[in-house]
């Protein structure tokens, strides 16, 4: 395990999550982050910005989700970050990391941005 992976769970954990969903919002939109945390509507992240608060699974969702954002973020800059949580994945079985979130895959999902920021090849 990265010294990344670490210190990026302890952000995911230690942020108050009104502050980790509009992190989310500004970076992938609220349609994305409904879409990862199992939402059943894009206004639902905007309530949780401004403390409604969601279901345990939905705040384990996007507590992953972050992690797997910050991850990409942090290595490759906004766009790719944006762009590889969209797109069908070969690690993931070509689906979306964004499935793989919803779906609570964690350690798929975290070793397949770990292998994309560090280029390991499949």
């Amino acid at each position: 395990m990265s010294s990344r992976t670490v210190t990026t769970h302890a952000e995911a954990i230690r942020l108050d999550l009104p502050d980790l969903v509009q992190v989310l919002i500004d970076n992938l939109g609220p349609s994305t982050v409904a879409a990862l945390s199992g939402a059943g509507s894009r206004s639902l992240p905007k309530k949780w910005v401004e403390g409604t608060k969601p279901s345990q699974d939905k705040v384990d969702r996007l507590r992953l989700g972050y992690r797997v954002w910050k991850t990409l973020d942090d290595a490759e800059g906004k766009n790719i970050a944006s762009a590889w949580m969209l797109g069908a994945n070969p690690r993931l079985g070509e689906v979306t990391p964004v499935t793989c979130i919803r779906e609570l895959r964690a350690v798929e999902v975290l070793g397949a941005a770990e292998a994309f920021v560090n280029d390991v090849a499949a």
